[in-house]
């Protein structure tokens, strides 16, 4: 295979990869609007949030405590059936976090990959945005999760359910895990984009 060619289906795999991302990016947009909508009380009907995790797992059963609807499957979800426009806007709270964080994070990894397609990934930019998905990442660990079990603590206060849901450990651990590879990439990037620097300033 000569290196045109080579080169030219290189450049047509990164188009076919950089295009999957605008897909996914226009997905998580579309999921963010329908999420703040939900929150904004635009669609209505029962409202229900997954908990993270309950104090005791598992039930010989399908239950309904108070507000908790706790299934076989290590699941529960927060059902409010006649939910008011506050309860909406508290339930979809960790959705419309997540939603927007996957946003920024797909919207990053396009202009990454645009940078790939034309062969120049090592630039200043990419580093920054590397830094900033690893962010978002950590976010998502260190945010949303503790989010959405503050929002189920707060829904089943005050009901029969209340004391089930697990608060000592609200984090994520592999977001977390993940969000220091990413900043190990983004460091290597920028040790790349020095280097790079380094050579033309001898040359």
């Amino acid at each position: 295979m000569s290196t045109s060619l080579r080169v030219r289906t290189a450049r047509a795999w990164w188009a076919i990869f950089e295009n999957l991302i605008y897909l996914a990016f226009a997905i998580a947009v579309i999921a963010s609007i329908g999420a703040l909508g939900m929150a904004a009380g635009i669609f209505h009907g029962p409202a229900s949030m997954q908990i993270p995790q309950l104090v005791e797992w598992p039930f010989t059963a399908p239950r309904q405590v108070g507000p908790l609807r706790i299934g076989l499957d290590h699941s529960a979800h927060v059902l409010l059936d006649r939910a008011e426009r506050s309860q909406v806007l508290l339930l979809h709270m960790p959705s419309v976090v997540v939603t927007l964080l996957t946003a920024v994070i797909t919207f990053l990894l396009w202009r990454v990959a645009r940078t790939l397609r034309a062969g120049d990934p090592f630039v200043p930019r990419n580093a920054r945005r590397i830094f900033t998905m690893a962010g978002c990442v950590a976010g998502y660990g260190l945010i949303a999760e503790p989010l959405r079990t503050w929002v189920a603590v707060i829904t089943v206060d005050g009901t029969p359910a209340e004391g089930m849901i697990d608060t000592d450990w609200p984090f994520a651990p592999a977001p977390l895990g993940f969000a220091l590879l990413l900043a190990a990439l983004g460091a290597i990037f920028r040790k790349g984009t020095r280097l790079r620097e380094d050579v033309r300033g001898l040359v």
